[in-house]
């Protein structure tokens, strides 16, 4: 047993939480972060040293918002026990679904993260690094669960690097909801389970059909979007 230690984690994560929620409570009602961590610290009333205690910098509160939704995600997905019956595909297709449905809580900071960059938020974003070592981590997973029902191909040095392929579908998939308009961002819905299913194609076998069909349905989108 790890009481004491855990105890300690949650409390971190609790102040990380609260640091977090009043950072992006500035972000959103001044359009820019504090100007500085000691103002930022007097305006919500802590000590700097709360704030060091958990963070080193702006820089690393934005980082852990990308990491603290991806936990928060894989968290709630592993409390669902029909979710360790799913096949790959299926697991990664509920990881989008529900990932996005956690961002959409906070869409407002991620349209601002993204207006920041002016191109999108782009995979080597250095503020999704974080993310992106524990999102490789579980496409990892995927990728070997695939391969062991069958569902993902085997190839010698190409294998390891699907986890890497899935990273850049999920920043796609980011920046396609990003801009999504429509009703309940069913258009999102939609390329989640065209892109999931063209990639396990891809890693797996006869992935024409399917590249296709993706490609029709991403012009169908860009066409209703500039008519």
């Amino acid at each position: 047993m790890c009481v004491y230690p855990c105890y300690l984690h949650t409390l971190l994560n609790m102040k990380k939480e609260t640091i977090l929620e009043k950072y992006m409570n500035h972000v959103l009602e001044h359009g820019s972060e504090p100007v500085s961590v000691f103002q930022f610290c007097k305006k919500i009333k802590i000590d700097e040293a709360e704030f060091y205690a958990v963070f080193n910098s702006f820089d690393a509160v934005r980082s852990w918002f990308w990491e603290h939704i991806f936990h928060t995600t894989v968290s709630l997905l592993k409390e669902d026990e029909t979710y360790k019956e799913y096949a790959a595909s299926e697991k990664l297709s509920a990881f989008y679904f529900l990932w996005t449905q956690q961002l959409l809580s906070h869409r407002s900071f991620v349209l601002q993260h993204a207006h920041k960059t002016m191109k999108g938020i782009l995979p080597t974003d250095r503020n999704l690094m974080g993310f992106r070592k524990v999102f490789l981590s579980y496409a990892d997973e995927i990728v070997r669960n695939g391969i062991e029902n069958r569902e993902v191909a085997e190839r010698k040095f190409i294998s390891d690097r699907f986890k890497d392929a899935l990273w850049v579908q999920t920043i796609f998939l980011l920046n396609f909801w990003i801009k999504d308009t429509s009703k309940g961002f069913e258009a999102t819905d939609a390329a989640i389970e065209k892109s999931v299913t063209l990639g396990f194609k891809l890693m797996g076998e006869n992935m024409l059909d399917q590249v296709f069909d993706f490609g029709k349905f991403m012009f169908q989108n860009m066409r209703e979007k500039m008519a």
